[in-house]
């Protein structure tokens, strides 16, 4: 929790990823406008709107599409394995976006049944739905003095002495250049050819502090030795951490607001995070092979991933040195007079308060399946709003139907108006009956 702990990922060089290049940022976001900064203690909810997250900024170089609760990001685009420059622009473009951290919600009760004279019980699930808690709790810092706390990132560099998957099957504290004559050469002179080469990328500026041009330069190194590296079977990926954050509070509080809808069924939480990990894999066929779905449960279905995974396992150069952590969370140093702060100055139960109308609503009309997934902007529409508007117990008045009520009081209503009044009024009471007598109970 709080400050990044070097010991916590296995990387030596660490720096803010908004400072990891500060001239074209922030590409993951929409051009909404941000006013005030938020400040960098505990404080009420901020009045200005985070900047949101583009789902299209987190699809990479030969894919098409990538699903909302997908927990890794995977591509075998022949270019990035090839191209060391193509490859540290969708790696440093990767670093720039958060891990969407998502709250499941679900609600369940039981069906007894007989069949002559055995009884049945069947499950039924009344709502299921997850909330994308990124915008609320990982956005928001920008302009922040510490901004540079909120996110940052490690890259494994050389005599670090670090466990790490340094282009090997297994884990090891130093990089060994394959038996390549070519790739032993670069890795010789990887950082002259890095700093002094016209060709390459430019991994920073003069404003850079010799600390940010030190993490740009060994991100760039890692990605040539990559697209050197003559292994046919090999992967580079980023992994993205959170820190900083108890769901568990959130938990209690929601779990409490939806049973005051007289909810009579089991309320059960899950926490995911999506989006945590980017794999660059080689257009290997056992690469296109293992990642195709339909490929993989038929080797699962079969148990042949029993002589599969070995095979994989042996041939695979796996190159994990990059990391991004995001805190949730900052927790000052001791006796240092501060309080734990918030990037929007919500701490877990401030967050669960504010997503709380989002949830109510959610759960009242049974919301399951595609549109299962509540993003900010969900809970932002439904602020301020009380339980019967959430719930829609009483239906907004409409021109027609302040007209078709004056027609009632006049006495000059006619049969279609009193079947509309009727259903109406059925509906409503309905509503009334369900909130007061409870639903979703074990039956």
């Amino acid at each position: 929790m709080g400050r990044l702990n070097q010991d916590d990922l296995p990387g030596a060089s660490s720096h803010s990823l908004y400072s990891l290049d500060s001239d074209d940022l922030p590409p993951p976001y929409t051009d909404e406008p941000s006013l005030d900064a938020a400040p960098a203690i505990q404080h009420p909810a901020p009045s200005f709107l985070p900047l949101r997250l583009v789902d299209s900024a987190y699809i990479l170089p030969g894919t098409t599409d990538i699903k909302p609760h997908d927990t890794r990001a995977v591509t075998l685009a022949p270019i990035l394995s090839r191209n060391s420059d193509e490859l540290f622009r969708a790696i440093r473009s990767q670093m720039k976006l958060p891990l969407r951290p998502l709250l499941g919600v679900r609600g369940t009760h039981t069906e007894s049944s007989h069949d002559r004279k055995e009884k049945r019980n069947q499950t039924v699930t009344d709502f299921e739905f997850q909330l994308d808690l990124a915008e609320t709790m990982l956005t928001g810092w920008e302009g922040d003095p510490l901004c540079q706390n909120w996110m940052e990132i490690a890259v494994i560099r050389d005599g670090d002495d670090k466990p790490a998957f340094r282009g090997g099957i297994l884990r090891s504290r130093t990089y060994k250049a394959p038996a390549s004559r070519s790739v032993a050469s670069h890795a010789e002179d990887s950082e002259a050819a890095l700093l002094g080469s016209d060709t390459a990328v430019d991994t920073g500026d003069q404003r850079d502090s010799p600390a940010l041009a030190r993490v740009k330069a060994d991100l760039q190194m890692w990605c040539e030795r990559f697209c050197l590296d003559p292994s046919p079977v090999k992967s580079f990926t980023l992994h993205r951490h959170l820190q900083g954050f108890d769901y568990r509070i959130m938990h209690n509080v929601l779990a409490s607001h939806i049973q005051s809808l007289n909810y009579r069924g089991s309320v059960n939480f899950w926490f995911s995070k999506a989006h945590s990990s980017v794999t660059i894999y080689s257009p290997h066929w056992i690469n296109r092979m293992r990642t195709n779905k339909f490929i993989w449960w038929v080797f699962v279905i079969l148990q042949l991933w029993i002589v599969t995974w070995p095979i994989i396992w042996l041939l695979e150069k796996r190159y994990e040195v990059a990391h991004t952590q995001w805190n949730a969370s900052l927790k000052p140093e001791v006796d240092s007079g501060l309080v734990k702060c918030y990037a929007q100055g919500r701490d877990e139960s401030a967050l669960a308060e504010y997503w709380t109308p989002a949830v109510k609503q959610a759960a009242w009309s049974r919301r399951r399946g595609e549109a299962g997934l509540l993003t900010r902007l969900d809970a932002d529409r439904l602020q301020g709003m009380t339980t019967e508007q959430l719930l829609h117990l009483r239906a907004e008045t409409s021109d027609a139907e302040r007209n078709r009520q004056d027609r009632v009081n006049r006495g000059e209503a006619g049969f279609v108006d009193n079947v509309v009044g009727l259903v109406r009024g059925i509906g409503e009471v309905r509503q009334d009956w369900r909130l007061t007598m409870g639903w979703g109970g074990d039956c």
